[in-house]
């Protein structure tokens, strides 16, 4: 919605535009070819200079009030607006009263007081009007310019302009001719006004409507400077080229209106900055130089000596002087405002009154401000919290350095957390730099700290929580691990219960079995034969007393090693020995013949005892004969690793690959089913491990790739304990 109706308001503004330039290219016809009759010239001569006055007027009120504008720049057009439309009414009424009584309007001023307000109106809309100020470090610099300029100018109109027409008509021979000269006086001073703005604005500033507007005034001074000639003699008449100078500064300033654009101070080119910023400096010289040069060149023209000139041209010629000592004199405050700009922290200089005196773009950002001019010749206590830090810097004509945290006041009041630093300048007098202070923003670092704080507490809450569950915890575990203790001492006192209660059975069955067996043997060696029924029953009571008293035997060499009460003596020891005698003592068992035995014939000594190995051979290979009721059975017996080792291996299904890290725990069968058809305890492998761990020895079972099963005993050899003795020996010596 906004953007149509400014759409609307720049399309109807542009045909006001095409209305001024048809009018001005009928105005110049006119006056080409016009001009015939007194009533003609009267009544084109008025809409001539009435109506661009109103098409600016006009386009002036519509810039005053665009929506987008800033308030500031809305203001300075309405009160230009307001001077147009002052002297557009100056200008009807003499016109009116012009044509009703030309003798009465003579002896009238209210025309000339009219055009005086209409001018000062308009001085007021340009000084007004957004601009932004010269980059200067010091005030006096463009006080000096502004003077040079103004005066030299003066003196120029004066010597080429009023004085040589004073002198032809004079025209200030009484009041009315005074009046009637303060339409050009009032045009140069608001060339003046202009002059001086332009010195002391930024280039990039300096807009094109106060261009159109400098060439209005322009082109209306040269009008009204004709009119005031012509009005003496009372030769002046309307219609004529005269008005073209006011025809042409209403036409600019409707041109002015129309180029200013929505922003409060629009840029400028590149080119028109550098052309204007070099105008700033060379402006001064060059009217200072003008002004002499027009004075010396009339003096060698007429003859006749200009001293005004002359003397003016001395005197603004010892104030470019002394401008140049301003600017020597500026060189140490450019290199504190260099340096001070330069710094990325908030950064400020300040005087003994504590009163700031250069401050840097960080400085504005942090405290919200867009202009310098806004924080300059304002105290330091006027952003600081707290007012020590200047008590405490500047003590009577002693300064001190101060630092610490406090907060920076900003525009919006809000306040910004800093460490300020303040170091003395040296050498710092009454009114002249004294303080330089760098602020470091803590914003960051007080979020973090904070954030810190926050979880710190948490931290200790938490803390406080794991303590108080790790108690709970510790005092659950504490009870039970008192428990188990508890548990664990009964289950050794049963297991040494159930330990002397096996021993104590075995015990008392050996002695009645141990008889049995003899009773029934001398019952079948007897003298008197027996009946093939009663003799064959017999064996087989007798068999299964043998298999009884084995398992009671197991079962007490099992109680002696748990109390470690069955000894074993190591000693060097021939396997082949051992082997023989192990096939005398199991040639009644069945499955004999299916044992193949591998051990070469000089095999080394094993140091082991001659029992427990013996037992270990019966108890791997009655497992054999159980578990692979046929195919081959082999002893096999190598050195590796300068220890020997016997391999049982059968050629039956072998064992399941879960029952494996299980095979030689007490009581473990890998199938429950076997007890059925093979008989057994699950104690035979756990005897062999025990026994083979007294012997410093190993055991190990595998599945052979081919079927079957294979178990490995090692065993040091004689060879490797006195090759260790000798070392030992060798060492000690």
């Amino acid at each position: 919605m906004d953007g149509t109706l400014v759409g609307n308001s720049k399309s109807r503004q542009w045909n006001w535009v095409l209305a001024g330039i048809g009018f001005l290219i009928l105005y110049v016809l006119w006056l080409l070819w016009g001009q015939t009759d007194n009533w003609e010239r009267q009544l084109v001569g008025s809409l001539s200079v009435g109506f661009p006055a109103c098409l600016a007027a006009t386009l002036a009120l519509q810039a005053s009030f665009r929506p987008m504008a800033t308030a500031r720049w809305r203001h300075a057009w309405r009160w230009i607006a307001a001077g147009i439309l002052i002297d557009l009414i100056g200008y009807i009424l003499w016109r009116t009263l012009t044509a009703a009584s030309p003798y009465a309007l003579s002896q009238s001023y209210i025309f000339e007081g009219i055009y005086v307000v209409s001018a000062v109106t308009l001085a007021i809309g340009f000084i007004s009007y957004p601009r932004l100020l010269r980059r200067e470090y010091g005030n006096l610099k463009l006080f000096i310019d502004t003077f040079i300029t103004t005066v030299a100018i003066l003196t120029l109109a004066w010597l080429i302009v009023i004085q040589p027409t004073m002198e032809a008509t004079q025209s200030f021979a009484s009041i009315r001719s005074l009046l009637i000269w303060s339409y050009p006086i009032a045009d140069l001073i608001l060339l003046l006004v202009l002059m001086n703005l332009f010195l002391v604005s930024q280039p990039q500033s300096q807009f094109h409507p106060f261009i159109w507007i400098g060439l209005g005034l322009f082109a209306q001074m040269s009008s009204d400077l004709v009119y005031a000639t012509l009005a003496q003699s009372g030769s002046y008449s309307t219609g004529t080229l005269v008005d073209a100078g006011w025809v042409l500064n209403s036409f600019f300033l409707a041109m002015a209106a129309y180029t200013s654009g929505e922003s409060s101070t629009p840029q400028s080119s590149t080119l028109f900055s550098r052309i204007a910023s070099r105008a700033q400096i060379l402006l001064p010289l060059l009217i200072t130089l003008g002004l002499g040069w027009y004075a010396l060149i009339t003096q060698e023209v007429s003859g006749e000596s200009t001293p005004l000139g002359l003397w003016v041209t001395v005197m603004l010629g010892s104030g470019l002087i002394a401008r140049q000592g301003v600017l020597a004199g500026e060189v140490e405050y450019r290199q504190y405002a260099s340096l001070v700009n330069s710094v990325a922290e908030p950064t400020f200089i300040c005087d003994r009154r504590g009163r700031l005196r250069l401050t840097n773009p960080a400085f504005l950002a942090a405290t919200g401000y867009s202009s310098p001019n806004e924080l300059l010749s304002r105290s330091l206590n006027d952003f600081l919290s707290s007012s020590e830090p200047l008590h405490s810097a500047i003590q009577g004509r002693v300064l001190q350095s101060w630092s610490g945290e406090l907060q920076l006041r900003c525009k919006d009041d809000s306040r910004l957390p800093i460490f300020l630093s303040l170091r003395p300048l040296a050498p710092a007098s009454s009114d002249r730099l004294a303080l330089a202070g760098t602020a470091y923003d803590l914003t960051e670092q007080k979020r973090q700290q904070a954030a810190l704080e926050a979880a710190h507490g948490q931290l200790e809450q938490l803390n406080q929580q794991l303590e108080v569950k790790v108690n709970e915890k510790t005092a659950s575990l504490t009870e039970a691990y008192a428990r188990l203790e508890e548990q664990n001492i009964a289950l050794h006192k049963l297991d040494e219960l159930k330990s002397d209660f096996v021993s104590l059975v075995s015990h008392e069955l050996r002695a009645p079995l141990t008889n049995i067996n003899g009773g029934i043997e001398l019952l079948l060696s007897g003298k008197r034969p027996l009946h093939p029924q009663a003799s064959e029953t017999l064996e087989l009571v007798q068999g299964e007393i043998k298999r009884l008293t084995r398992f009671v035997e197991t079962i007490l060499d099992l109680s002696a090693l748990d109390a470690g009460r069955l000894p074993l003596y190591p000693a060097p020891l021939s396997l082949n020995n051992v082997a023989a005698t192990l096939q005398t003592q199991m040639l009644h068992l069945p499955g004999m013949s299916r044992i193949l035995w591998e051990i070469p014939p000089d095999y080394p000594y094993l140091l082991a005892d001659e029992n427990a190995l013996g037992s270990v051979l019966f108890h791997l290979l009655d497992n054999a004969l159980k578990y692979a009721p046929t195919g081959r059975i082999t002893v096999s017996a190598g050195v590796a690793d300068m220890h020997g080792w016997i391999k049982v291996s059968d050629q039956g299904p072998g064992i399941a690959a879960e029952a494996l890290p299980y095979l030689f725990d007490r009581f473990y069968r890998s199938k429950v089913s076997d007890s059925q058809s093979v008989y057994g305890h699950g104690l035979g492998l756990y005897i062999v491990r025990r026994l083979l761990d007294g012997m410093q020895g190993t055991v190990a079972v595998e599945n052979l790739p081919g079927g079957g099963a294979c178990f490995t005993c090692t065993l040091p050899l004689v060879e490797e304990i006195e090759e260790s003795h000798a070392t030992q020996d060798h060492a000690g010596r």
